[in-house]
């Protein structure tokens, strides 16, 4: 059997060594190196120096080459690295596994454009769970109308996450507008301490939480008069998000050019 070689943008980062951790632990995949910007302070030192896997890899600082040497690449950086990394990608016609949040249009459009040319697959969140969640949401919103019940998202998350909302609780927003045939810009509620009225019919609120070492808690709560109802994802560690995107990883490496979701995964296993 053909082991799949992973390579992994940003791999002393939080997901990224937990991703080092799972992919050396895998038989069934390779871990073909991993890279950090060019000006971190731990560059040319060991891996193994600060995830406890038995490898002699080091912290490169020269993503082309650690592209090269593998099948696929599983990017949770920050925005602007993965924007740099996905023209890599395409210029290396590289297959590109995307997880990074508080992704700007011009890096979306950018994933659109160069996934005519090479496979790539965008989530913000790799959790089966958390994609079964944004279909619930979207039933449940196309069947509770907006005059019966009202919408509200919230989300927590470590003290670490820069961006809010969440990837994740945009994308559960999408899906609640979808059901109801609006568009989010539209009807969403970042921030009502500036409002001085009260709240409009078909608005989507959202409300973040940042503490601790919250893996990621996302809920929907459609509100009526006379009930309420609340969809659910909470994730206990990080591991359904690494074990999500290895995942993603070798099914993508099989792949054809074209951009991919967690849904396609699910499609064709």
């Amino acid at each position: 059997m053909t082991l799949i070689n992973i390579g992994i943008a940003g791999c002393l980062g939080r997901m990224g060594q937990e991703l080092v951790k799972e992919i050396v632990n895998n038989k069934l995949v390779n871990f073909a190196g991993g890279f950090e910007h060019s000006q971190h302070e731990d560059i040319n030192k060991k891996i193994s120096d600060f995830v406890e896997i038995n490898t002699d890899h080091i912290v490169s600082d020269n993503p082309r080459k650690i592209f090269s040497n593998s099948d696929v690449v599983i990017d949770f950086t920050t925005p602007q690295s993965t924007l740099q990394n996905i023209s890599m990608a395409a210029d290396l016609n590289k297959p590109i596994v995307i997880g990074t949040t508080g992704l700007d249009k011009e890096t979306i459009n950018l994933i659109r454009k160069c996934s005519e040319s090479i496979p790539i697959l965008q989530s913000f969140n790799m959790s089966v769970g958390v994609n079964l969640l944004f279909d619930f949401v979207h039933h449940a919103a196309s069947t509770l109308k907006d005059v019966d019940y009202d919408i509200e998202i919230s989300e927590s998350h470590h003290r670490h996450k820069v961006d809010a909302p969440s990837g994740t609780a945009i994308t559960l927003g999408e899906q609640a507008a979808k059901g109801r045939k609006v568009n989010l810009n539209n009807v969403k509620e970042l921030d009502r301490i500036k409002l001085k009225s009260s709240r409009k019919k078909g608005s989507i609120g959202f409300a973040v939480t940042r503490g601790g070492e919250i893996a990621g808690e996302h809920t929907v709560s459609f509100i009526g008069n006379n009930d309420r109802i609340d969809l659910t994802h909470k994730a206990y560690n990080r591991s359904i998000f690494v074990k999500g995107a290895i995942e993603a990883a070798v099914f993508l490496s099989k792949q054809k050019k074209g951009l991919y979701s967690i849904k396609d995964i699910n499609e064709h296993s």
